[in-house]
């Protein structure tokens, strides 16, 4: 009878032992504290929080965007003990997943305190992780994947250009370009959940995402006092005599450029374009 309970007691510490060290692995997180170094906490994301939504890198392993039970948002990947915190963020959602080159890119739609619509740009390589913050806090951005999937444009509206950041090769470049035919800057909203370009049918939805700031167009410059009005007798007399001169000129640029060596192949074009910085961080660690 000794033996059996000597049994049944050793048994018991060997399962309560194999128990906390389910919950040290599972239950475990470390966090950046600020200083170059992490804090190793209990994941109370992990257990008693609440998963948000999942998505799989490349390489097969998943990846978690969790919320605390203090409403913290964070994303851990499922071989991974430290975490990517979100920490401004008071909602999140994962809005986009793609393979750009050898890495897995996920953009995280987060809202903030103050500002509508910030993005966090997640470049994950296994447990290797490259983060921006990018937004403008009124417009959710246009992103296209290339067709070679080795980059991702991510656009937001500039008045009328574009802010254009491109994910390539590791890094995040800023550009301001000009705004393609058929893109509508003052479109409301300017891409949909997915990020993607929104028809008229969304476009014109009265309500929807209500609380963006839309740029007015410039006031139109009044005429000078004393110049004739348009459709008046003395303005018709100058535009006839333009005309005439129009006509009797010959086009401004009526012949092809002289072919050159230089000119064989179309120069590509080339714009401004400085790097973002990202934050490195080593999940293993």
């Amino acid at each position: 009878m000794t033996t059996y309970k000597n049994f049944l007691s050793t048994q018991g510490r060997e399962l309560a032992l194999g128990l906390a060290a389910g919950l040290l692995l599972t239950g475990c997180a470390m966090t950046p504290n600020g200083r170059g170094g992490v804090m190793v906490g209990l994941d109370t994301a992990e257990l008693f929080g609440t998963p948000i939504s999942t998505f799989r890198l490349r390489d097969g392993m998943e990846g978690t965007l969790r919320k605390d039970p203090q409403g913290k948002y964070s994303i851990k990947l499922s071989q991974a003990f430290r975490v990517v915190p979100l920490a401004n963020a008071i909602t999140a959602r994962v809005a986009r997943v793609e393979n750009v080159g050898e890495r897995t890119v996920v953009i995280v739609e987060t809202q903030e305190r103050g500002c509508a619509y910030r993005y966090e740009v997640l470049a994950f390589q296994g447990t290797d992780v490259l983060q921006w913050t990018v937004g403008n806090c009124k417009d959710r951005p246009r992103v296209e994947l290339a067709a070679d999937a080795k980059s991702l444009n991510i656009d937001f509206p500039n008045y009328n250009r574009l802010s254009r950041m491109i994910y390539t090769d590791n890094r995040l470049l800023n550009a301001s370009v000009a705004v393609p035919p058929g893109v509508d800057t003052r479109a409301q909203p300017f891409a949909d959940d997915a990020l993607r370009a929104t028809g008229p049918a969304l476009a014109t939805v009265p309500g929807n995402d209500s609380g963006r700031v839309i740029p007015a167009p410039p006031a139109a410059t009044p005429a000078p006092a004393g110049a004739p009005k348009a459709g008046s007798r003395a303005s018709a007399k100058p535009r006839r005599q333009e005309v005439q001169a129009r006509v009797a000129a010959p086009a401004a640029i009526s012949l092809p450029a002289p072919r050159t060596a230089t000119s064989v192949q179309a120069a590509p074009m080339i714009f401004q374009a400085e790097e973002i910085k990202p934050v490195v961080i080593d999940l293993r660690k």
